[in-house]
Parts: structure tokens; sequence; C-alpha cells
């Protein structure tokens, strides 16, 4: 039990020193899709390699693009995260036939997984839903099976179009409809690291070529505590590798708890004080 607690202590204590509070985006310079990207990425982060990889694509979008107008860092953000999503390569999927049927039921399961999906999964849900519903007001999606061959005149031009971005979209159904809550977040997840690194791709492209569209003020698009910034080059090698970084407190910490074993091998009854201790460390960490 007391090695336990002792191992909570030090992931309590490491996760305090990669991601706090303080570390977020600005979000009137971010656009909103990207704002529910970045909190759900940090949330659904455990190991220490990705949370230093996170924090280190942050801050060179924020060298490479801090520069650039607000409006033109606003769109190709939102661009980047919506077209990654659509863009985003599956290994495989199932067909379907896109019907009214097909939509209720995705409306439905919706209800149920809501509360149990990160928000950057939530959006991708609702986004999608709200794409098929806009076709289903248009009469494109029926009680039929979607064919662009069943519609003609201006409405074939819709139903041409639509049957184009189902390319997009079914895979996403695919996903919606076969997967848990749980493997809908990491699947979120691993489009969120795509979205980040391709963004930064384009950033350093911005940054080399865009000279002529930047502004004379550098815009900070996230907070990052300087903490993060300034670890040592032992911690970021431990990240790398996933090991915890051990702080002197956390050194302090074991050394209190080893002479408290010492104690208990003549008082072993008596935890009262070392419980109490790490009590009080849990509620600080929490």
């Amino acid at each position: 039990m007391i090695y336990s607690l002792i191992l909570s202590l030090f992931m309590m204590s490491f996760c305090a020193l990669s991601f706090d509070k303080d570390f977020k985006t600005i979000n009137e310079r971010v656009p909103f899709e990207f704002v529910l990207m970045f909190d759900s990425l940090k949330g659904e982060i455990t190991n220490p390699s990705e949370k230093i990889l996170m924090v280190g694509l942050c801050k060179d979008l924020d060298n490479n693009l801090g520069f650039l107008p607000k409006e033109h860092i606003f769109m190709l953000m939102k661009n980047e995260v919506i077209k990654n999503v659509l863009e985003y390569k599956f290994s495989k999927i199932r067909q379907f036939e896109m019907t009214t049927m097909l939509l209720d039921k995705l409306e439905a399961d919706f209800k149920k997984k809501q509360k149990d999906l990160n928000r950057f999964s939530q959006w991708i849900w609702r986004s999608i839903l709200a794409e098929l519903n806009h076709r289903k007001s248009l009469g494109l999606i029926t009680t039929k099976a979607f064919s662009s061959r069943s519609f003609d005149g201006q409405k074939l031009t819709e139903a041409l179009r639509f049957e184009k971005y189902l390319r997009y979209l079914l895979p996403w159904v695919d996903k919606m409809e076969g997967l848990t809550t749980e493997d809908f977040n990491e699947l979120s997840k691993e489009v969120s690291w795509v979205i980040l690194e391709r963004l930064n791709e384009r950033s350093l492209l911005y940054k080399k070529f865009a000279t002529t569209a930047e502004s004379d003020t550098k815009i900070t698009l996230f907070n990052i505590p300087q903490k993060l910034i300034d670890l040592s080059p032992d911690a970021i090698k431990k990240m790398q590798d996933d090991q915890p970084v051990e702080t002197l407190q956390d050194k302090s910490r074991i050394e209190k708890i080893k002479a408290q074993d010492t104690v208990n091998e003549i008082a072993p009854d008596d935890l009262s004080p070392l419980s109490d201790d790490v009590n009080k460390e849990l509620e600080k960490k929490l």
C-alpha cells in the first residue's frame, strides 16, 4: 500500500511539473475547433514523452505563426483542424447505405455516448451529424439508400457534391457507429497529433515564405508556463524515455518514508502519522 502511494505521489508531482492549468491556449486568438482539440489532447495524454512533444509543438507554433496577422492565423488553424479530420486515413472501413434510419441511429447513439466522449470527440460527432442533417433537410437523405442517380436538375448537382463529400464522412460514420467511447477518444487523440504536426509543418512554410504577410507585433497563441520550457537536459531525457522526473521534494519524501518504514519495524500498527502526511500531500496535488 505504501509503495503504491509513493508511486502516486511521484506521478502527481510529475503531472504538476508538466501539465498544469496554466498551459493553455489564448482563446480569442485561436479558433474554437482548435481549443477543443488542444484541451482534449492535453487531457488524454499520460506519457511523459507525449507531454514534452506537445509542449514543443505548441512552442514552435507560437514562434512560427506569432508574427502573422491574427485573421491569417485563425483561418490557417481552423482549416487544418477540419481538413485533417476529414482526410484522416483509416486502414479499414465498412460500407454503409446512407438513409434516415442510419442517421436516426447515429443521433440516438450520440445521446448515449456523449457524456463519455471528450470535447473534441463530441465536436467531431456533432459536426458530422450536422452535415448529414443538412443534407436530410435538402431532401438528399431519405428512407431509401442515397444514390446521386435518383436526382435530376438542381438536386442532381447537390447530390453529386454530397456523393463526393460522403467519401470523407462515411469512414467517420463507421467509427462513430462501431467504436466504444474510449476507443473513439483514442482515435480523436491520434487525429489531434496529426493536426498538430501538420499545422507545425505548415507554420514552418509560412515563416519561411510569407514574410510579406508579417505583422508588426508578435501574437502569443499559447500560455506555456516557464517551468515547462526551462527543463534541464536530464529532465527532458527522462521525459522522452517516459520516466518520471524526480525532484528534490520527491527525494526528501522518499527519505522520510524510508525512515518511517524503519519505525514501522518497531511499531507496525501505528501508521497514522504517515497516512496523514500522505493524505495532505495528495490533497495538495489534487
